[in-house]
């Protein structure tokens, strides 16, 4: 929890864990409840994408429109925005940062994830940065253990409610506390 420019509290949720620990299908859960609870949710999860059992990269799906469209692959242009190994498809990048930027609609913006090409300033922070700290929503953003750490710095002195996914009933803490709040 952190004060708008404005004085107004602004909430920020954090869901963590490793790397294909269950962070989205978790996600999933929470979305379906909070809509519900007949509450706007925007924002979108990132769904991975296999192929013959190996990550090949991951689908954007958006929360409102309720739809899919190829995000992050394996393999890409030179120019492209990359990770590791995966390449961010830059019409997709701009889509989820128009997700983002309209946020101003939902009850509640769901951001999956933000990692090591935000901590840079890149992917998805341009758009994130312009919405974090309105007052008149709640946030609730998934980062790997690895860039947790690096994010809370990012986010400066903002107070966050963090949930681990390793943690036992971290489903239902995390419902009742984000229900509390919007």
């Amino acid at each position: 929890m952190l004060l708008s420019p404005l004085g107004k509290i602004i909430m920020i949720y954090l869901l963590t864990g490793p790397i294909h620990s269950g962070k989205t299908t978790l996600l999933r859960e929470v979305v379906q409840e909070m809509k519900r609870e007949n509450l706007n949710v925007h924002g979108f999860l990132s769904e991975v994408i296999l192929k013959n059992e190996k990550v090949i990269g991951y689908d954007l799906f958006d929360l409102k429109e309720e739809k899919a469209i190829p995000f992050i692959r394996k393999g890409g242009e030179k120019e492209w925005q990359k990770i590791g190994s995966f390449y961010f498809i830059p019409q997709s990048l701009a889509e989820a940062s128009k997700i983002i930027l309209r946020s101003h609609e939902a009850d509640l913006l769901v951001v999956d994830e933000v990692g090591p090409l935000e901590m840079g300033g890149k992917g998805l922070w341009p758009a994130l940065e312009q919405v974090i700290f309105q007052p008149r929503a709640k946030y609730l953003l998934v980062a790997r253990t690895s860039v947790l750490e690096d994010f809370l710095k990012f986010l400066g002195k903002s107070k966050v409610s963090i949930f681990d996914i390793r943690e036992k009933d971290v489903l239902s803490r995390m419902l009742e506390e984000i229900k509390k709040a919007v």
